[in-house]
């Protein structure tokens, strides 16, 4: 299927480059529509920035590490819900207790809306909360916080400019979930692991998950060398997801997306998963960083959020248009 789709878009592509103004990095201004023939799905000239999705994850790492309970954690919500007050409504806590490491924590996921009362809602999700150890790292390295630039704060810096080009080109009845989990990074093992995600997954009412068409995971789509894969468990309930990032990533002349192998990663999504919603998990879980103390921000890149944040704001606005359904 991805290949068939590949062979086709040079064609659309070609066709598509001549209303289009060059290189989507440097779109800026109102939405200009480049629509291919034949309901294909088409791309928006959105002024998505990457610059300011890095400068929102410079300034989440110049917190300090996002340990659930400390000071810069609860700095980070705030910096959160202040970044999304002008686009998003409902803006609320989920807080909820749970013990991890033999250690009760107060954990918090991070809730916002567009359109709320939609009858159709996507979910955007990322964890912000950042792991309290490199377990990683080097022995003498262990015990100390990661800082978390890639693993965390990359994720919410696309969510929190997503709030912000989304809004107002979305009709009524497609609204979007914001979900900011916490937890996510606390524990040793997978069963101590995605505590925000678990959590709300299991507690979301029936109403609202009927009204879920689908989700997306931001998860590491920060970092200098980008190669995002398919992902197992996503691919088995959503992998028309991943299809179409695929085609927006080539009419929009972006990379960073590639469909050469594919990733088996336990995250936030699985909870989704199994409340039967179908939640596509975007991470590039070849990072030589993840879980150290150089998980920092000279080894994230601005071009990095501007692809994955581009593709999935194209995706949205292409779901809302009727150009894309799973």
């Amino acid at each position: 299927m991805r290949e068939l789709a590949h062979k086709l878009l040079a064609c659309l592509v070609l066709a598509a480059l001549v209303g289009c103004t060059g290189s989507a990095s440097s779109a800026q201004g109102n939405d200009t529509q480049v629509a291919p023939e034949n309901g294909h799905l088409q791309v928006l000239s959105l002024d998505f920035s990457g610059t300011r999705a890095f400068d929102l994850l410079k300034r989440q790492v110049a917190l300090g590490p996002r340990v659930p309970d400390s000071n810069q954690h609860a700095q980070c919500r705030e910096l959160i819900a202040d970044e999304l007050a002008p686009y998003c409504t409902g803006i609320s806590e989920q807080i909820f207790k749970r013990t991890v490491n033999g250690r009760e924590y107060t954990f918090r996921n991070v809730i916002a809306y567009i359109h709320p009362n939609a009858q159709k809602l996507i979910v955007l999700a990322a964890h912000y909360d950042t792991r309290p150890f490199a377990d990683r790292d080097k022995p003498e390295n262990y015990s100390t916080p990661i800082p978390g630039a890639n693993d965390g704060a990359s994720g919410v810096a696309v969510l929190l400019e997503l709030a912000r080009v989304l809004h107002g080109r979305l009709p009524d009845d497609v609204g979007i979930l914001f979900l900011f989990t916490d937890g996510e990074d606390t524990g040793l093992t997978a069963s101590q692991m995605f505590c925000g995600a678990e959590y709300f997954a299991s507690h979301m009412s029936y109403e609202l998950k009927r009204r879920i068409e689908f989700g997306i995971l931001l998860d590491m789509i920060g970092d200098t060398s980008l190669n995002i894969k398919p992902e197992k468990h996503s691919e088995t309930v959503a992998s028309g997801i991943y299809d179409a990032l695929l085609e927006l990533q080539g009419m929009l002349e972006l990379s960073g997306f590639t469909d050469a192998g594919q990733y088996n990663v336990l995250d936030d999504h699985i909870a989704f998963i199994e409340q039967g919603v179908r939640m596509y998990d975007i991470i590039d879980f070849e990072y030589a960083y993840w879980h150290t103390v150089e998980d920092t921000v000279d080894h994230c890149s601005p071009d990095s959020l501007q692809t994955v944040g581009l593709c999935v704001a194209n995706l949205v606005l292409n779901y809302a248009s009727g150009r894309f359904s799973l």
